[in-house]
C-alpha cells in the first residue's frame, strides 16, 4: 500500500502535515474524486475488509465502496500521515427514527487540537469534517449539528439550517474492522438489504451531485435537475465511465 499513490487517486497535490486545514482539504478531495457504490454487491461479487484487498480495489482499480471500504481506508491514510484516528461505531437512523443495529455504519474519530467526526463513506452527507461541539455547522453545501444523545452522540444534517433531520448515532470508542465483518457480509446477502435491493453510484460536483440509482442517472446542478432512463447494462456501464470515470472489471 502506497500513500503516494493514494494522494494521486484523490487529486491531493498539497502539503501534508497534521492539521486541520490538511485534514478538510483530504475529505474533500477524498469525497469528490471517490464514488459511494455497491457495485459488487450488485454484480453479486462478495467481499470483504481485509485492507490490502479494499485498497486494491479503491485506489489500484479506480472503484469506489461504501462505508465500511471508504472510512476503513481512509483511517488507514491519516494514521500514516500522522493523524490521531481510529474507526468508530454508527447507527444509521432511517425515516421512521428507528435506529439500526450495532455497527450499521462505519465513521472515524479525528482528534487535532480539536475532535472532528470524519465520513468519506455514507454517499450525502458533510463534505468537510464536522467538529465535536455544540452548535450549528456548515460545509458550504448544508447545515449539520452533533447533539449529545445519551451516552452516545447524534448527528442531524439540515438544508436550511432551521429544519434538521436526524441521520445516526455515534459514540467515540475504538472499533476495529473485525467488528463490521459479520454485518458487512450481511448488507451484502441479505434480501431486505437496502444494498441489495437497490444500485448505487454517487459523488458530489463543485455544483451539485452525480447519482445512479437503479435504473436513473439523476445529475444536480444547483437548482436545476435532470433525469435521465439507464437503459440496460451496456448504458449502465457507460454511464459508469463517463459520469464517475468508474470500470467493473
Amino acid at each position: 500500500m502506497d500513500k503516494k499513490e493514494y494522494l494521486n487517486r484523490i487529486k491531493y497535490t498539497d502539503i501534508i502535515e497534521v492539521s486541520d486545514d490538511v485534514l478538510f482539504h483530504l475529505h474533500q478531495q477524498h469525497i469528490y474524486q471517490i464514488p459511494f457504490e455497491n457495485l459488487d454487491v450488485y454484480y453479486k461479487r462478495i467481499f470483504d475488509l481485509y485492507i490490502f484487498k479494499v485498497y486494491q480495489k479503491i485506489i489500484t482499480n479506480l472503484r469506489g465502496g461504501f462505508c465500511y471500504e471508504l472510512n476503513l481506508l481512509f483511517n488507514w491514510l491519516l494514521k500514516e500521515i500522522g493523524f490521531s484516528s481510529h474507526i468508530i461505531a454508527s447507527r444509521i437512523i432511517n425515516e421512521h427514527g428507528v435506529l439500526g443495529s450495532e455497527f450499521d455504519h462505519m465513521s472515524l474519530y479525528v482528534k487535532t487540537k480539536k475532535e472532528f467526526l470524519v465520513d468519506v463513506g455514507y454517499g450525502d452527507l458533510f463534505v468537510t469534517p464536522i467538529e465535536i461541539k455544540s452548535g450549528v455547522q456548515w460545509d458550504g453545501r448544508n447545515y449539520f449539528r452533533i447533539d449529545k444523545y445519551s451516552k452516545e452522540y447524534l448527528l442531524s444534517m439540515s438544508a436550511d439550517g432551521i429544519n434538521f433531520q436526524k441521520r445516526y448515532s455515534f459514540d467515540l470508542n475504538n472499533a476495529t474492522e473485525e467488528n463490521f465483518n459479520a454485518i458487512c457480509l450481511d448488507k451484502q446477502t441479505n434480501p431486505e438489504s437496502y444494498f441489495v435491493k437497490n444500485v448505487i453510484c454517487t459523488k458530489p460536483t463543485e455544483s451539485g451531485r452525480v447519482t445512479i440509482f437503479n435504473d436513473k442517472f439523476i445529475e444536480k446542478n444547483g437548482e436545476y435537475k435532470n433525469e435521465t432512463i439507464i437503459k440496460g447494462e451496456d448504458d449502465l456501464k457507460s454511464h459508469l465511465q463517463e459520469k464517475f470515470n468508474v470500470v467493473v472489471r
